[in-house]
C-alpha cells in the first residue's frame, strides 16, 4: 500500500485550513460517488418502468435497512470528522467504496 505522510508545512499556510480542506475534499469525493449511482439508479429504474421517482423520495426505510443506514451514517461521519486527525494519506482510499449489505 502507498501511503504519504503528512506534509511539515501546511500547502495553505495553516494545518487548521488544511485540516478543513481535506474534510472538505472527502465530503466531496463522498457527494458526487452518491449523487451519479442515485442518479443513474433513478434514472433506469423510471426508464424501465419499475418505480417512480415519487415512491423512491416517499419511502421510509424500517427494520434491517434503517440499521444499515445508520452505521453507514456513522463510519462516514467517523470517515470525514476524523480526517484531520489522520497522519498519513493512503491513495488506496480514494478508489474506495463503502460495503454495501
Amino acid at each position: 500500500m502507498r501511503t504519504v505522510d503528512r506534509p511539515e508545512r501546511p500547502y495553505l499556510g495553516q494545518k487548521e485550513l488544511d485540516d478543513v480542506m481535506r474534510m472538505n475534499t472527502e465530503l466531496l469525493a463522498e457527494l458526487w460517488i452518491l449523487r451519479d449511482r442515485v442518479t443513474v439508479l433513478e434514472h433506469l429504474l423510471q426508464e424501465k418502468q419499475v418505480i417512480s421517482r415519487q415512491a423512491l423520495s416517499d419511502f421510509v426505510p424500517q427494520g434491517e435497512l434503517a440499521k444499515e443506514l445508520e452505521r453507514e451514517r456513522h463510519a462516514l461521519v467517523a470517515r470525514v470528522a476524523g480526517a484531520p486527525h489522520q497522519t498519513t494519506y493512503d491513495f488506496k482510499t480514494l478508489a474506495r467504496q463503502g460495503d454495501v449489505g
